[in-house]
């Protein structure tokens, strides 16, 4: 019978130590669990076929609803239980290896470190006598981390421990926002906003070259912001020309998605990009306030959400990531929050 550690009286937490669970802790069942909801919130509302479905939220480690050991909660019980982990102003967003979820969090100048697999929650602040200045972008490399730090003018690479393995790119970047591996290509992209261009470097951090220059046409970009790898394609957030490219990995524009307006399928300022398992493209728009799903041709297939606190609703949404169980990571950077939610597969 599990015990939960927030249920634990003074004698089962004898009964706990007693029975060994120093070592073994007390059992939960492993991976993240969100609070059942009597009515869950889907889009679009019936009766018509969900295809997105609301699973809960982060704001903070408490939300992992962590597993102790016998050891922990009798030392929490001695000093009282430790402050939470807050997210402040959660950013980019990137899925890795076993679990990892890494979160770029720009006002509190750190990066989270969530276990989605054991529910463990590190924030890091920096490495040695360094500190971050401005992280904006994450993406991984097995289980090495790439953060793109604005104010540093640089890449720093991480293991899951926080410590460091690589810095590159203070003397070819302006401003590093967005970051992108592409096991196609064996790349690190790295969207540079303020010199509008894209650059690529190898996985040791040599640069290579420059995509794109400022301008309007395809392939050209105006403060581009986020980037991702699917396939053999990129998926660039060219925010200041309100659109989204999806480009090649050599930096030739294939599709563009979007136009400034305030139509279905218009865009005011695109952020976060991301792709499901059905090959549908997801855009987070931090001046709608929304996230808009469309096809490979830049179709508008659905779109959700508002201003607002409320479930699906956001104030200035950022970085989106999509798993491999097809659930839908986005920072909800106004309300300091990483929403969930699950696409859902059209029955057949």
């Amino acid at each position: 019978m599990p015990c939960y550690a927030k249920q634990l009286t003074k004698t089962s937490m004898l009964w706990c130590l007693m029975l060994g669970t120093l070592a073994t802790g007390c059992a939960r069942p492993a991976g993240i669990v969100f609070p059942a909801i009597e009515s869950p919130k889907t889009w679009p509302a019936p009766p018509q076929q969900s295809r997105i479905q609301y699973l809960g939220a982060l704001a903070d480690s408490d939300d992992l609803h962590a597993a102790q050991t016998g050891w922990e909660v009798f030392k929490a019980g001695l000093r009282g239980p430790r402050p939470p982990i807050r997210l402040s102003s959660p950013h980019g967003l990137a899925i890795g290896p076993n679990g990892w979820l890494a979160v770029a969090d720009v006002s509190a100048a750190a990066v989270h470190l969530i276990n989605i697999n054991t529910r463990s929650h590190r924030i890091v602040a920096g490495w040695g006598d360094e500190r971050f200045a401005a992280p904006v972008g994450v993406a991984w490399i097995n289980e090495r981390l790439f953060i793109t730090d604005a104010g540093r003018h640089e890449v720093i690479e991480l293991d899951t421990l926080g410590n460091l393995q690589n810095r590159f790119g203070t003397e070819d970047l302006q401003r590093p926002v967005g970051v992108t591996f592409s096991p196609s290509s064996q790349r690190i992209y790295v969207v540079d906003g303020n010199a509008h261009r894209i650059a690529v470097f190898t996985t040791q951090g040599q640069l290579e070259k420059y995509i794109g220059k400022r301008g309007t046409a395809p392939g050209e970009f105006n403060y581009p912001s986020h980037i991702t790898s699917t396939g053999d394609r990129l998926l660039l957030a060219d925010s200041g020309n309100f659109r989204v490219q999806l480009l090649d990995l050599e930096g030739h524009c294939h599709q563009v998605i979007g136009q400034k307006g305030d139509g279905a399928g218009d865009l005011s300022l695109p952020k976060g990009v991301a792709v499901d398992s059905d090959g549908h493209i997801y855009v987070v728009d931090a001046h709608f306030e929304n996230v808009q799903i469309f096809n490979d041709q830049g179709q508008l297939l659905l779109a959700w959400g508002k201003e607002g606190g409320g479930v699906g609703e956001f104030i200035l949404p950022a970085g989106i990531a999509i798993d491999n169980l097809d659930r839908i990571w986005i920072a909800d950077a106004g309300n300091r929050r990483i929403q969930v939610f699950q696409y859902i597969k059209a029955k057949s």
